[in-house]
């Protein structure tokens, strides 16, 4: 008897399974590029946070040797742009619409001259500190991060958008150039465009007024929430300048009187006379002696109320007195 012959037949897919099969695989392909567009942006974001970090040490370092900040980028070949000799202001190009590029060169950092979408860097910074030097620059920063009493005076209400400070403000703060709302000075400011590549909201303006970090999201008149912001910001403070270059000893004030007066310090009107040009550190009480022929020495000053005088004001000003011609120079 011969042996039985099996025969095996081989089902094919049906045009629905394949279109299933498909579909799965398109579905797959799609979250695949979307976690890997997402992957991307998550290390491009963290890469750009950490090279902020480093401009915003650099800055400190820059300061800490050369008594300054460096001035803004104009011309974009990566070095500060300074009118004439180093010790004068910024250049100031009209009209003016900063931030303008970040100095790398001067900062030493040219391995991130550009963020992580290819964009070169803004960068702004307070005019008081990039014309600031070595034996001013701790009382200046103690003064700015005290906020002075220019920065409130009623003839010069709270600017940023004039010549001289930085600020940033939240969104509930109308875009103007001045903190009405929410709002602080910084001693410097950098941002990246993010994967827009470009600087939006109150960072693409022509004052001096920009976007807090802690600022996603901008309502336009009618409550409309605009999509999320992606510039990516380093904000560099007084105090956190302040905190790594100075102290008590290099954080002093240059005095001097006029019409015969005479300042003492170390908590004593009969020694330790100051001569015009004399600087008084922090910590240290500033007697005044009274012109002759009263000679007196009858008011005393603090630190802090001498470094709430500008430069030139005279000291009657700064502390409610009467009597006293005196002054005090950054």
């Amino acid at each position: 008897m011969s042996p039985k012959k099996t025969v095996l037949c081989q089902k094919g897919f049906s045009l629905i399974e394949l279109s299933i099969v498909l579909v799965v695989m398109g579905l797959l392909m799609t979250a695949g590029v979307g976690l890997m567009r997402s992957t991307m942006k998550t290390s491009k974001m963290a890469k750009e946070k950490a090279n902020i970090a480093m401009i915003k040490n650099s800055l400190i370092s820059y300061a800490a040797s050369h008594g300054r900040l460096p001035c803004p980028d104009i011309d974009g070949d990566g070095s500060g742009d300074r009118d004439t000799l180093p010790s004068t202001s910024c250049k100031r190009p009209t009209p003016y619409s900063p931030p303008y590029g970040l100095p790398y060169i001067d900062l030493n950092i040219s391995s991130v001259s550009k963020d992580a979408w290819s964009r070169p860097y803004g960068y702004d910074a307070d005019t008081y500190l990039t014309i600031a030097d070595s034996s001013n620059l701790c009382s200046t920063l103690y003064q700015l991060s005290k906020t002075k009493r220019w920065l409130e005076d009623a003839d010069y209400p709270r600017t940023c958008g004039a010549r001289y400070h930085v600020c940033v403000t939240n969104t509930s703060d109308v875009d103007n150039g001045r903190i009405d709302g929410v709002g602080y000075y910084l001693a410097a400011y950098v941002l990246s465009g993010g994967e827009n590549k470009e600087f939006t909201g109150k960072n693409d303006n022509t004052d001096r007024e920009y976007e807090m970090s802690s600022n996603p999201y901008v309502a336009d008149d009618e409550g409309v929430v605009e999509p999320p912001r992606d510039d990516l910001v380093g904000e560099l403070s007084f105090g956190e300048m302040k905190a790594k270059i100075c102290n008590a000893n290099n954080t002093t004030i240059k005095i001097g009187s006029v019409d015969g007066g005479d300042f003492f310090h170390d908590n004593t009107c009969i020694s330790n006379e100051v001569s015009r040009g004399d600087r008084v550190a922090l910590g240290k009480f500033v007697y005044i002696k009274k012109p002759p022929p009263s000679g007196e020495c009858s008011q005393i000053f603090t630190f802090d109320q001498l470094a709430n005088c500008d430069a030139g004001f005279p000291v009657t000003d700064c502390n409610n007195g009467a009597w006293y011609d005196g002054e005090v120079e950054l």
